[in-house]
């Protein structure tokens, strides 16, 4: 691309990010003269979401504001910082060195607080090898423990813990841990703290089959007959971390490995410990909120019928939710499959999916990517490589991935790295070879200083995106109502009583959209600000000009919204 044309791309997009190179540091090809497409938005589309989930309901009360407002940043322990380098791992999945560890995470506290996260949640930490075992890269990942009750000294002490948990609350950050309640390795220490025994089994439970487990490796049988015990070690395990470390709840591995009706046992329990556990976060005295958010990759009735259950039997109440963060992918990038659905149809129709499979009480918690996934700057290049767009435009697709999932309603993840725009050098198809593979690629050292200027462009705008999301609660359990959403465009309006905010997103790679918003839909004297940049959008007669360059998006408030997030 010649650098005219470069500086005529920058110069329109609304976002502030260069539009030109990509994650691997090539420019783009010459796209194609965009075609415009014009949209007259007179009236909104009321009637297409039904608003019954959890967090798209206005609500006073507190817990649900803390539940819905929660912004989580997922720390891959062993990957992500070394802090103490005489008890490394060094061997693992993915591409990173292996020497990450608890007081890794201490010392970037500071940086993770300033992202405008709320919390962290730590990939297991549980005991998976003592410091004189042969260990393998399984081991490094926390998922196949041998000692639920003591902290890997791979990853530091039980006193190192305790100080990351405190250190953490007094910056104003809960601290979720990650549950692995469904499988184990073959030395697992079956007697709980309290005395109850696990009962263990080479056949384990799949999302839809069972499967024997690997060598080296044993899973939970629950509905032992004649016993309760795997259902009591683990809820010992469950009610353990809240009352002795004080940590916040759980991220749940495999959650459809325990039964449903046990999960509505376990979330209870939960609940109840923290009932009785206190300590002060950023210098208020509180309870643990316990919140409890599971993974169930598969369709949404699985998700249904493994995780969440009934009205009448609630299970879990949080689940990630895949199927709208594959939409996301599709939209603007390719899924790990290589598939996309450059449509901003794709992720209204998962949306309405979610509405009409998922109970009332569900909080699905939205997010981009994770240590099971590709980065999605990776799957950006790899829709390039497919030839499934032609302009790469790594910068603005990270920062309208991001934006779309800071419109959400329900808690949120980011995966470390994502808020820079990480992505895996030399990685856009799949590989196979050690480190490479897709469901571990994202498994990568974190970095927190020396970044690029368009890294830090996107870092920048990243934590504007968790301010917003901090500040205006139209965005984390607000009302959604349909605009305009088709081949080109997903446009949503988000409600919390008298606060609006507007989302445009133009998709397309050879569209630009004009959209001709009446100036009576925002309400409120008819105002409308720019909240990324706090700029007054001026109408033009009886409409504001809503301009969308191709793969841009625009975050819109009414005065209420505007004053909560630009007054200073």
């Amino acid at each position: 691309m010649n650098k005219l044309s470069c500086a005529l791309i920058t110069a329109l997009a609304s976002l502030s990010l260069s539009a030109c190179g990509g994650g691997g540091g090539g420019g783009n090809p010459e796209p194609p003269e965009p075609e415009v497409v014009n949209y007259d938005i007179t009236d909104l589309n009321k009637g297409f979401y039904s608003n019954k989930l959890y967090c798209n309901k206005s609500s006073s009360d507190e817990k649900a504001g803390t539940l819905c407002g929660l912004r989580i940043y997922q720390i891959m322990v062993e990957a992500f910082n070394n802090g103490d380098d005489s008890i490394n791992y060094d061997v693992g999945y993915g591409t990173s060195d292996h020497k990450g560890d608890i007081q890794g995470v201490i010392d970037q506290l500071d940086y993770i607080k300033g992202l405008g996260v709320n919390a962290i949640w730590l990939t297991p930490v549980f005991q998976s090898a003592l410091l004189t075992d042969h260990v393998v890269p399984l081991d490094a990942t926390g998922y196949f423990a041998q000692e639920y009750f003591k902290v890997d000294p791979h990853f530091g002490s039980e006193d190192t813990l305790k100080k990351l948990i405190s250190e953490a609350h007094s910056r104003g950050m809960y601290v979720f841990l990650d549950g692995v309640y469904g499988h184990f390795k073959d030395n697992i220490q079956r007697i709980s703290e309290n005395g109850s025994v696990l009962n263990q089994t080479e056949t384990c439970q799949g999302s839809t089959e069972t499967y024997e487990a690997g060598d080296g490796t044993l899973c939970a049988a629950y509905n032992f007959p004649g016993s309760t015990g795997t259902e009591d070690f683990f809820r010992d395990v469950a009610t353990y971390y809240i009352k002795e470390y004080k940590i916040d709840g759980w991220r749940l591995d495999q959650a459809y490995q325990v039964p449903v009706g046990t999960w509505e046992d376990f979330r209870t329990a939960v609940e109840n410990a923290a009932a009785t556990v206190s300590y002060r976060l950023d210098g208020k005295t509180v309870n643990p909120p316990a919140y409890m958010v599971g993974e169930i990759w598969h369709s949404n009735n699985l998700m249904k019928e493994k995780g969440y259950g009934t009205e009448a039997h609630p299970g879990l109440k949080s689940l990630f939710n895949f199927n709208v963060r594959y939409a996301i992918t599709q939209a603007l990038a390719v899924e790990e499959s290589g598939y996309g659905n450059h449509t901003g149809t794709v992720i209204r129709t998962q949306l309405k999916d979610n509405e009409d499979v998922f109970p009332s009480f569900a909080m699905p918690n939205i997010f981009l990517g994770n240590h099971d996934l590709v980065r999605f700057g990776d799957l950006i290049q790899r829709a390039k490589k497919l030839n499934a767009i032609s302009s790469e435009l790594y910068w603005n697709r990270y920062l309208l991935a991001h934006m779309v999932t800071a419109v959400m309603s329900g808690p949120m993840t980011v995966f470390y790295g994502d808020e820079w725009g990480q992505e895996v050098p030399n990685f856009d198809v799949k590989k196979e070879q050690m480190g490479y593979y897709d469901d571990h690629v994202a498994r990568v050292n974190g970095k927190f200083s020396g970044f690029t200027e368009n890294e830090s462009n996107l870092l920048k705008q990243f934590r504007r995106l968790m301010n917003l999301r901090k500040n205006l609660k139209s965005l984390y359990m607000g009302g959604m109502t349909d605009i305009k959403t088709d081949d080109v465009l997903f446009s949503i309006k988000k409600d919390f009583d008298d606060e609006s905010v507007f989302f445009f997103m133009n998709v397309r790679e050879d569209k630009t959209a004009q959209v001709n918003l009446d100036t009576s839909i925002p309400g409120d004297g008819n105002s409308l600000y720019d909240l990324m940049t706090c700029e007054e959008v001026q109408a033009e007669g009886n409409v504001f000009k809503v301009d969308l360059p191709a793969v841009t998006a625009k975050l819109l408030g009414n005065k209420t919204a505007y004053s909560k997030v630009c007054a200073d």
